[in-house]
């Protein structure tokens, strides 16, 4: 599911049986975006059980977005799902979010 002007795929396991969803994240991951995403998120949260968000291409992250994640994290971690993150982003936004004690959200 790529829509225009969404920085956002989700894509679910196709092994029979399994309750897993793929969901990645691209380019811009900021307050402007939220909207676009949060609900898509969110259902794929709830539809399965086994959650991957893959950040990739990141250009901007804020804490709005980071926030986000950390919270959907909590919320599907109290519902017994599992989430996982795998994270790739430039050495700058990695350093900034070192250096603000906010890689761990993302761990």
């Amino acid at each position: 599911m790529k829509t225009k002007d969404i920085n956002i795929q989700i894509k679910p396991s196709k092994k029979k049986g399994e309750s897993k969803v793929s969901i990645i994240l691209e380019n811009e991951l900021t307050i402007f975006s939220i909207e676009s995403m949060k609900d898509k998120i969110i259902e794929s949260v709830m539809k399965y059980d086994q959650i991957e968000f893959a950040l990739k291409n990141v250009n901007n992250i804020d804490i709005t977005f980071i926030q986000l994640l950390y919270s959907i994290k909590k919320t599907a971690e109290e519902l017994n799902k599992k989430v996982s993150f795998d994270v790739e982003l430039s050495d700058d936004i990695k350093s900034l979010l070192n250096h603000s004690d906010l890689s761990k959200v993302l761990i």
